[in-house]
């Protein structure tokens, strides 16, 4: 048997695959959101003092950290 015509077929299962890859994306992409923003809220103190060290250094990083532990 040979073949003439050579033609991909696009059905339904494609479609079906192409619709859940997308919407598996999306739910990634909203739960990805949710836990940058429970992150957030969990750090939010240190991200203000974060910002405040780095308003009053004038973004100089080098005198935020200590340089040496505290035993």
């Amino acid at each position: 048997m040979r073949y003439s015509s050579a033609s991909v077929m696009l059905d339904w299962h494609i479609f079906l695959g192409a619709l859940i890859f997308f919407i598996l994306c999306g739910i990634l992409i909203f739960q990805n959101q949710i836990w940058e923003e429970e992150d957030y809220s969990r750090n939010k103190k240190w991200y203000k003092w974060k910002a405040s060290a780095i308003e009053s250094n004038k973004a100089d990083l080098s005198k935020i950290y200590p340089t040496s532990k505290r035993e």
